[in-house]
């Protein structure tokens, strides 16, 4: 087993994972024993040829699908295969810059089951734009509304769990898609895990991924998790 799984989504991110992918390796090198899993999903611009150079360099592989299956299935896929004692993901956008990843894994270690990047809490930093922050902040409030979740920030794409519990989280994990983050989490508090939110700096990236169809997506997973049993 290694000591640190580092899961990478992407769907359609050649530009990031060519600006990106050699800081993140960079700094996993520094790492005791580590395992990169870049989390390919159905990618049209080209991403899975670069994917398959990095897996060429120890300790990276790559899971491919053919067909987008959404961001959490990817995750919950690669979760699955992973062989760390920790168990992470992060975006490959590196809204959160990757020296993050040495705090996450530390606090993992020291005994929080979850540790999760927030933008909410003391300490943080996040350059955003108004209406996102708006959105981001009603959508959180809507998740404690809902839910009762303590949580101030489910969305950072910035994860990292112990290892065995992160297979039995996202095993549970219903939605496939943008509301994967939020439920994984509602699912820990009901396990009276409660994630530690670790301030970072997050900066907002130009592009965005999320569109009004997505956003509807959202809340149909929502409310459809609300009055659903188990």
């Amino acid at each position: 087993m290694v000591r640190v799984s580092i899961i990478l989504p992407v769907y359609n991110e050649y530009r990031n994972l060519k600006n990106n992918f050699p800081k993140i390796y960079s700094a996993a090198k520094k790492l005791e024993s580590f395992e990169i899993i870049i989390a390919e999903d159905g990618s049209t611009d080209g991403s899975i040829v670069l994917c398959r150079e990095f897996a060429k360099l120890p300790g990276v592989r790559v899971m491919h699908r053919e067909q987008k299956s959404g961001k959490g299935a990817a995750i919950k896929r690669s979760v699955r295969a992973a062989k760390g004692k920790v168990i992470g993901y992060m975006d490959i956008d590196l809204a959160v810059p990757v020296s993050y990843t040495k705090k996450a894994i530390y606090e993992v270690e020291k005994g929080n089951k979850i540790v999760i990047g927030s933008r909410y809490v003391a300490g943080s930093e996040a350059r955003r734009n108004l209406t996102r922050h708006f959105l981001s902040f009603g959508y959180n409030g809507l998740i404690f509304i809902l839910f009762g979740s303590r949580v101030k920030d489910h969305q950072c794409g910035f994860k990292f769990m112990e290892g065995s519990y992160a297979k039995r989280l996202t095993g549970k994990v219903r939605d496939n898609y943008w509301f994967f983050d939020a439920e994984m989490l509602i699912r820990a508090e009901r396990d009276g895990v409660a994630p530690y939110e670790l301030p970072v700096e997050w900066n907002e990236q130009r592009e965005t991924k999320l569109r009004p169809k997505d956003v509807a997506l959202f809340m149909v997973s929502m409310l459809k998790f609300r009055f659903s049993p188990g």
